[in-house]
C-alpha cells in the first residue's frame, strides 16, 4: 500500500478543488479521502476568509489547518484558532485611498468573524447571504483598522462566484491597470488577482507559498505538494516540491512552466493530482 506520510498536499479552492460552477467533483472528495487514509495530510490554500470558507468545512475532508487570506493566516476550524497571521500595516488610510481612488469598485475588509462591506449595495449583500457568509455594511470610519486582507470587486450581478471570472478584454485590462496603480502607490503590499474582476490586497510578506512551506515544516512533512489555477497561487506552486495545475488554468500560470497539468477542474483536478502521486515510487 502506498504511504503518503511524508506529504502535505495543499490545494487551491475555487477552480482547482471546485468546478467552474462552484460544485465539488465527487472524484476529488474520494481521492482526498484515499490520500488521507494512506497517511497524507491534506488542506486547502485559498484567498477565501474564515467566514467565506466555513460553509465547506464539513463537506471537504481536511486533516491540517487551512491556509486562508492568500496565505496571510492559517486557521484551525476544530479549535477556532488563528495562527501565523500577517497583518497589514496600513489601517484606515488605505481604506480611504481605495474608496476615493477607485469608486467604481466595491471594497471590503475580510475579517475572521465577518466581511465588512464598505458602502451599501443590495446586490452585494444578497451575494453574501447566498454564500452563507456573515457580512456587515459599514463606513470607512466604522470598518476594522486592523486586518489580514482586503478585496476589491467589480459589480455584483448575481449570487455565483463565477461572475467574477467572466468579463471582456477591456475589463481585464482595466482591472490590471487598477492593480498596477495600487502596487505603485503602496509598495509594501501585494496585489493579486484571484479572478478577472477581483483584486486581493495583503502585506507583501504574506503569500500562499510562504504559508504552505511554514505549515509543512510545522507538521513535520518533508514533501510539499501544491495545486492551483491562478496567479495568486503562483508563489505556492513555485515553493512546492511538486506542483500541479488544472489543464484549464490561467494562461499566465501555464506560461510560468512550473506545473504539471492534470485534468480540467470540472473533471476533478485534485483527483488527478492524487493519481499522479499514486504513480510515484513512494
Amino acid at each position: 500500500m502506498l504511504n503518503f506520510s511524508d506529504i502535505l498536499l495543499v490545494s487551491d479552492f475555487d477552480r482547482t478543488l471546485t468546478a467552474p460552477d462552484s460544485s465539488i467533483p465527487a472524484a476529488n472528495l474520494e481521492a482526498i479521502r484515499r490520500f488521507m487514509d494512506r497517511g497524507g495530510l491534506f488542506t486547502v490554500g485559498t484567498g477565501r476568509s474564515v467566514p467565506m470558507y466555513r460553509p465547506y468545512r464539513e463537506i471537504i475532508p481536511t486533516n491540517a489547518p487551512l491556509i486562508l487570506y492568500n496565505g496571510a493566516a492559517a486557521y484551525d476550524y476544530d479549535t477556532e484558532t488563528l495562527s501565523e497571521a500577517v497583518w497589514m500595516p496600513t489601517g484606515r488610510e488605505l481604506l480611504e485611498y481605495l474608496t476615493e481612488r477607485f469608486p467604481e469598485l466595491w471594497l471590503e475588509v475580510q475579517g475572521v468573524d465577518a466581511h465588512y462591506l464598505i458602502g451599501a449595495d443590495r446586490a452585494r449583500e444578497a451575494f453574501y447571504r447566498a454564500q452563507g457568509v456573515t457580512a456587515r455594511t459599514v463606513s470607512v470610519a466604522d470598518a476594522p483598522a486592523r486586518y489580514h486582507k482586503l478585496a476589491l470587486f467589480g459589480a455584483f450581478r448575481g449570487n455565483d462566484v463565477g461572475q467574477f471570472f467572466r468579463g471582456t478584454p477591456e475589463e481585464e485590462a482595466w482591472f490590471g491597470a487598477c492593480q498596477d496603480r495600487i502596487m505603485r502607490d503602496w509598495p509594501m503590499l501585494r496585489a493579486d488577482r484571484a479572478a478577472m474582476k477581483i483584486i486581493d490586497l495583503q502585506d507583501k510578506n504574506a503569500s500562499k507559498g510562504r504559508a504552505a512551506r511554514a505549515l509543512a515544516k510545522r507538521l513535520g512533512r518533508k514533501l510539499l505538494v501544491c495545486a492551483g489555477d491562478a496567479m495568486n497561487d503562483a508563489s505556492m506552486l513555485q515553493e512546492a516540491d511538486l506542483a500541479f495545475a488544472p489543464a484549464d488554468c490561467a494562461p499566465e500560470l501555464r506560461a510560468l512552466g512550473t506545473c504539471t497539468l492534470v485534468r480540467p477542474c470540472a473533471e476533478g483536478s485534485v483527483a488527478g493530482v492524487v493519481e499522479a502521486l499514486e504513480r510515484l515510487p513512494f
